[in-house]
């Protein structure tokens, strides 16, 4: 549960990753869950002695923890192909197989990268259209202790465009846009958030701002400093952004 919360409150999940274990393919990659607007989770722990998992004093006797995970939101699909979100679609599948087939292996990282993996088992998934958006719910419970992902600290960044490197970039006013890849270092970074500064506004704007990158557009004529600041370590990455009027001919 997010700091401060009281147990039972759904948590914002605007600010965190949620990712599910796709192992539909040879190779297993974790596929981010998108349009999810809330999470609940609850904990509670099986003691030897079978005294109240609340009791401090029964803490050192706990044998097993176990929980269960609500998410919400609504149905999100990718706009190029009309098709479901992956993450979305993983967690309809599990929830419509039974024994073994509908477990499911999640990954939550909060807004400053402290991560855990969980095994879970997806018992249910639901769908209502009673408002223009349609919503979805999940149920998951949780099997046994929480995998923690050992924390990594950022060392530096830097911008890219698509593999390069870049400090300087020229743009025409009118013209196209670009977009922009941010690259951690290490490449493992636990927290991935960052702040954008632009210096200029009328000169270029920001946009599509995501944990992969930025989209920048050019504006007027003039030249702006559009520089990215991570939340971990306060790394810093500048970039020079010189608008340039359309030639006439």
């Amino acid at each position: 549960m997010a700091k401060g919360r009281k147990n039972g409150c759904p948590v914002s999940v605007a600010d965190w990753l949620i990712y599910i274990m796709d192992k539909s393919q040879l190779t297993e990659t974790w596929v981010r869950i998108y349009g999810l607007t809330s999470m609940t989770r609850t904990i509670s722990g099986e003691t030897e002695d079978s005294s109240a998992d609340t009791d401090i004093w029964s803490e050192p006797y706990i044998t097993k923890r176990s929980g269960t995970i609500d998410l919400e939101g609504v149905k999100k699909v990718v706009e190029a192909t009309g098709e479901i979100d992956r993450g979305q679609e993983l967690l309809d599948d599990y929830a419509e197989q039974a024994g073994c087939g509908a477990d499911a292996t999640i990954k939550i990282i909060d807004p400053y990268g402290h991560g855990y993996i969980l095994d879970t088992i997806v018992t249910s998934a639901e769908e209502s259209a009673d408002s223009a958006e349609q919503k979805r719910s999940w149920s998951l419970e949780q099997v046994g202790e929480a995998e923690v992902i050992p924390y990594v600290q950022i060392t530096g960044v830097r911008l890219v465009r698509g593999s390069e490197q870049i400090e300087t970039l020229e743009m025409t006013a009118g013209g196209g846009q670009e977009i922009l890849g941010i690259r951690f270092e290490p490449e493992n970074a636990s927290n991935r958030r960052f702040r954008v500064n632009n210096s200029k506004r009328a000169v270029v704007r920001v946009s599509d701002i995501s944990e992969n990158g930025f989209v920048l557009t050019p504006v007027g004529t003039g030249t702006a400093n559009v520089t990215v600041t991570t939340v971990n370590n306060g790394e810093r990455a500048q970039l020079t952004v010189n608008v340039s009027a359309q030639s006439d001919g």
